[in-house]
């Protein structure tokens, strides 16, 4: 499918800028990732609506 790169130094800021912990923000990059993979978008609001809801499912499931 491709591949998910993330930097961890911008990942530490984000988690920073979030208030959230770093694995929190990798595990939401992760997810984010391999959802561009699978096809879904955010250009459009209701293609982000439904992705958005798509990483909470995940991040809810993943991260109890």
């Amino acid at each position: 499918l491709g591949e998910v790169i993330i930097s961890y130094p911008q990942a530490v800021k984000q988690a920073k800028e979030q208030g959230h912990s770093v694995e929190q923000e990798l595990a939401l990059l992760i997810i984010h990732g391999i959802l561009h993979l699978l096809g879904y978008d955010h250009e459009q609001p209701e293609e982000g609506k439904r992705m958005r809801g798509r990483e909470e499912e995940l991040l809810g499931k993943y991260l109890l």
